[in-house]
C-alpha cells in the first residue's frame, strides 16, 4: 500500500472528524433534545387532562342534582308492577282503554315474549281506527306517563282503496315499556 499524500491525509482527517461529529450529534444531542420534546408533550397532555378532570369534578354537584331529579321522574318512564306479567297486563289495559276512549275497536291484543330485553314488556295490538282516532291515540301514547316506545306501526287502508273514501283502517302496533318491579304496586 502506498503512503497517502498530505492532501489525502487532510481529506481522511476531515472525513473522520465529520464522522465523529455526526456520531456525537446523532448519538448524544438528538436523543437528549428528543427526550426534552417528548417530556414537554407529555407535560402538555397531563396539564390538559388535569384541566379536563377539574371541569368534570366541578360538574359533580350538577350531575348529582340531575340524578336526583331523574330518580323522582323514574315513575314516568317505567311501569311499576309486582311482576312482568302484571306489567304486560297494565300495558294491554292502557292500549285497550286508549282505543275505546277514542272510539276505535280492539280486535286482538297480546304480549310478545320473544325479542324483548330483560326488564321490558312488549305488547302487539290489532286495532280498527279512523285517521283522527289514530292521530289522537298516538298523541296520547306520546304524552301520557308512563312513556312507552312504539316499535312498530302498520296501517292498512283497504276500504279506502275500494270505496275511494278514507274509512276505518286496520292498525297493528307494537308497544314496549320498561318495568320497575315494585312489590307494593
Amino acid at each position: 500500500m502506498r503512503a497517502l499524500s498530505a492532501r489525502e491525509r487532510r481529506l481522511v482527517a476531515v472525513g473522520l472528524l465529520i464522522a465523529v461529529i455526526a456520531v456525537i450529534v446523532l448519538g448524544v444531542f438528538v436523543p437528549i433534545v428528543g427526550g426534552f420534546a417528548l417530556r414537554a408533550e407529555e407535560r402538555s397532555d397531563l396539564i390538559s387532562t388535569y384541566t379536563r378532570n377539574q371541569r368534570v369534578l366541578a360538574g359533580i354537584p350538577t350531575w348529582r342534582a340531575q340524578a336526583e331529579q331523574q330518580k323522582e321522574d323514574e315513575g314516568q318512564f317505567a311501569i311499576a308492577a309486582p311482576t312482568e306479567a302484571l306489567a304486560a297486563e297494565q300495558l294491554k289495559s292502557r292500549i285497550t282503554q286508549m282505543t275505546n276512549n277514542e272510539g276505535g275497536t280492539v280486535k286482538t291484543i297480546s304480549e310478545i315474549q320473544g325479542d324483548v330485553p330483560e326488564g321490558w314488556v312488549k305488547v302487539r295490538a290489532d286495532l280498527q281506527l279512523t285517521m283522527g282516532q289514530l292521530y289522537k291515540s298516538l298523541s296520547r301514547l306520546e304524552s301520557e306517563a308512563p312513556y312507552v316506545v312504539v316499535g312498530y306501526l302498520s296501517v292498512a287502508a283497504e276500504q279506502a282503496a275500494q270505496t275511494g273514501r278514507l274509512g276505518p283502517m286496520e292498525v297493528r302496533i307494537e308497544v314496549s315499556a320498561p318495568v320497575r318491579l315494585d312489590r307494593s304496586a
